[in-house]
């Protein structure tokens, strides 16, 4: 018996039952093995860029997973492994936000043949939500899990050309964002408005954002040479993620 970690929990909870799935970058395969075990995903596959890890995810399948199980092994380099259409759900999680993108960026036409992708980033959040809402994708859920001492974000998106909602998730798209600022706007992409619609810890998320932007100020204002422009920024960002706190608090 596979026990997810809150994360990967997380993550299996927006696979709705029924859906095929592919995890990008398995490593040791519980999430896949434990969508096929309790009966959620008809079939499964597992890839990963390195043997040796996609090794890991064999060796656990022969301890855990149930004899004849659908569940199927693929080595190679992203998304290249699965055919088009061949799964409901694409799972990229674990990696840096710049290698999602690219992963996803590599082929567009099998990248859009797959219905939903649920993304886990480590970093660079901001940069992949600011790509997927520029290039058709529509976010449909943002949760966040705790993960010892941190936070990590899931973006679920529908692909472009698909039905735009399921379930009873809120549906953006980079029209519906009024989006302002001479800074590139990242602070926007890395918490959207609509974060406060997240599942999980968002009221200490916002906390731990805006005492990084605090610091940032704190280090420009001490500087020899400060840079007025960047601290404009930082002040706006500052500003913006007070708003988001006071609309969370207001209706949380």
């Amino acid at each position: 018996m596979i026990n997810l970690s809150n994360r990967l929990q997380t993550i299996a909870g927006r696979i709705s039952k029924g859906e095929t799935m592919a995890d990008i970058g398995t490593d040791h395969g519980f999430l896949p093995i434990y969508m096929v075990n309790s009966g959620i995903s008809p079939m499964a596959v597992m890839t990963d860029v390195s043997e040796s890890s996609l090794m890991k995810g064999q060796r656990n399948f022969r301890e855990y997973a149930d004899i004849g199980s659908g569940i199927y092994f693929r080595t190679g380099d992203g998304l290249s492994v699965l055919k088009k259409s061949e799964v409901d759900t694409v799972v990229i999680a674990g990696m840096g936000g710049k290698l999602i993108r690219d992963i996803m960026n590599a082929d567009m036409k099998l990248t859009s043949s797959f219905r939903k992708f649920i993304l886990q980033p480590r970093i660079r959040q901001g940069e992949l939500r600011k790509w997927l809402l520029e290039n058709g994708f529509t976010i449909i859920h943002e949760d966040l899990a705790e993960e010892g001492k941190y936070i990590t974000e899931i973006i679920t998106v529908l692909s472009p050309g698909s039905e735009i909602c399921d379930d009873d998730g809120q549906c953006l798209s980079i029209t519906d964002c009024n989006i302002q600022g001479n800074n590139d706007n990242m602070i926007f992409y890395r918490l959207p408005p609509w974060i406060t619609e997240a599942t999980g810890p968002v009221e200490e998320f916002i906390m731990r954002n805006l005492d990084i932007e605090k610091k940032k100020l704190e280090n420009v204002m001490l500087s020899k040479k400060r840079d007025h422009i960047l601290e404009a920024n930082i002040c706006s960002a500052i500003y913006y993620l007070k708003g988001l706190l006071e609309e969370y608090r207001k209706n949380g």
